[in-house]
């Protein structure tokens, strides 16, 4: 999980965006897991992932980005 990464998913404009966002979804241990069930291929993903509500989407990309690893390992560990 990278800026890297995110940015070649949806594009650096939509991850700063994402990341900006006041009130983004809580991860959950279901976020992760259903994150980590679709994240390949990376089109399904990335198509999948824009067609959540915002506040869900900015979560993902929070995921994706590592912009919050310390919460998402937290939650991957169940």
């Amino acid at each position: 999980m990278s800026r890297e990464t995110a940015d070649t998913i949806w594009g650096a404009e939509a991850v700063d965006l994402a990341l900006k966002e006041p009130n983004p979804d809580e991860v959950t241990t279901e976020l992760v897991d259903d994150v980590l069930a679709r994240i390949d291929p990376p089109g399904a993903f990335r198509a999948w992932a824009l067609a959540q509500p915002w506040p869900r989407f900015c979560a993902i990309v929070r995921m994706v980005s590592g912009a919050i690893i310390d919460e998402v390992m937290k939650h991957g560990e169940g």
